[in-house]
């Protein structure tokens, strides 16, 4: 590959030309996009400048954020897992080999950060793709994941060797765990339901009086009764 600026030869998947420096736009070297402007309301979480509205060439086509100059990509919920399985062909069986080589020679790599949301400025969480890539994505959980410049050839490349397999592995698992705390419904039980229906909501209301005329009036007619309902409840719960 040559760079975009001076045409110097560049190594594999290198982010910035050694003899101009500028950046590279590796993400999206083979994948058909259209410019649809900038965005002023959306800062680069990495670098505040203004993010751009690309169309993707997908079917139906998406429309992500990326920044002009660092080239780091918002997506929204699903829209990153849709991409890279529509620019990938399906795996056969899987290079555990080929993983960890992506995994070791990408994840020591980056920086303790946690970066702002472009959509709703919130902190935005780290997790590490797919449970073991090596590419840690900046995951806002309302609006959608952070990729820095480079970080979507990574992933394609790692989907591509077996890693949708352990992607799909990951996610399953990451399901059962939130389903596994979240609490039972409560049941009700039938000596509750016959408690409270019995219960004579209106009559409560209507003779209720707030300036009761005597110690003896409707205001303590009203209390005992509200007692009687109460204690009627509590113990059918108790049974």
């Amino acid at each position: 590959m040559k760079c975009s600026q001076c045409s110097g030869r560049l190594e594999g998947n290198m982010m910035v030309c050694p003899f101009c420096g500028s950046r590279q736009d590796i993400d999206l070297r083979k994948i058909q996009f259209r410019d649809l402007g900038s965005d002023q309301s959306l800062p680069c979480p990495d670098c505040r400048t203004a993010l751009s509205v690309i169309e993707i060439g997908t079917d139906p086509p998406m429309s992500v954020e990326r920044c002009p100059s660092c080239m780091g990509i918002f997506f929204n919920p699903g829209e990153l897992e849709k991409l890279i399985e529509d620019q990938t062909h399906d795996f056969v069986w899987t290079d555990q080999k080929r993983l960890n080589g992506i995994a070791e020679n990408y994840g020591y790599n980056h920086e303790v950060i946690y970066l702002q949301c472009p959509m709703c400025h919130e902190r935005m969480s780290h997790r590490n793709f797919g449970g073991s890539s090596g590419v840690i994505i900046d995951h806002c959980g309302t609006h959608g994941v952070w990729l820095q410049g480079g970080e979507l050839r990574r992933l394609m490349e790692w989907w591509a060797a077996g890693g949708k397999h352990l992607h799909q592995q990951n996610e399953q698992e990451r399901i059962a765990k939130l389903n596994a705390l979240k609490l039972p419904p409560t049941r009700v039980s039938a000596a509750r339901r016959q408690a409270m229906s019995e219960v004579d909501w209106s009559k409560l209301d209507t003779e209720y009086d707030p300036h009761p005329s005597s110690s003896h009036g409707s205001g303590f007619d009203a209390l005992e009764l509200i007692g009687a309902a109460v204690c009627g409840i509590l113990s059918a719960l108790s049974d």
